[in-house]
């Protein structure tokens, strides 16, 4: 009985000093796949104009259109967020003098991915309001883009048809905006 009141006070004082100490969630956590501490994806990129960095945005994260987080860029001009696995979001893109962009993010993963934290790595382009005065924008309130895991590559990618058709909707109305301004300039002659 003497032993065990021993090994019991031992095992006392290991278990409240700070070099072996660990709560329950640890010891459990300890055969598990690495994503399991980490219930998110590593959102990563920067925000553009015409090649030229935008110094002050805001990257918004929705889910199921309820606002769940914003995150503002850093002093380098960029950003990093963590949007949780399993799920569909909105990001949008917001700045001053800027018209906001959006995408879909999937960030449904694999069942067993043990690659540890995911992470998707972009960067955007926006248009400033002056770029397109007097063009009809509202094709700019669709998302730019949907992004979802594929499996074979095992990375996050965007789909590129869509993608493609956005970018041609974004060309037209930057050329619309031009001539709209050449118009302009001719009338005024």
């Amino acid at each position: 009985m003497n032993d065990l009141k021993k090994l019991l006070t031992i095992l006392i004082l290991l278990s409240s000093s700070p070099l072996f100490s660990c709560n329950y969630s640890e010891i459990i956590l300890l055969n598990q796949p690495k994503l399991i501490k980490q219930d998110s994806i590593k959102l990563v990129g920067l925000i553009y104009n015409n090649r030229t960095k935008i110094k002050k945005y805001t990257i918004n994260i929705y889910i199921r259109n309820s606002l769940l987080r914003s995150v503002p860029s850093n002093s380098r001009n960029n950003f990093q967020a963590n949007v949780p696995i399993n799920s569909y979001c909105t990001i949008e893109i917001t700045a001053d003098g800027y018209y906001t962009k959006r995408f879909i993010f999937d960030t449904s993963i694999p069942k067993g991915y043990s690659n540890g934290i995911p992470e998707f790595k972009f960067d955007m382009d926006i248009f400033s309001e002056k770029e397109l005065d007097e063009v009809n924008t509202s094709a700019l309130d669709m998302p730019v883009g949907v992004v979802k895991y594929n499996n074979k590559k095992e990375e996050f990618e965007h789909n590129k048809s869509y993608t493609n058709k956005m970018k041609k909707v974004y060309k037209d109305l930057l050329i619309e905006s031009e001539l709209q301004k050449r118009m302009q300039l001719t009338n005024e002659k």
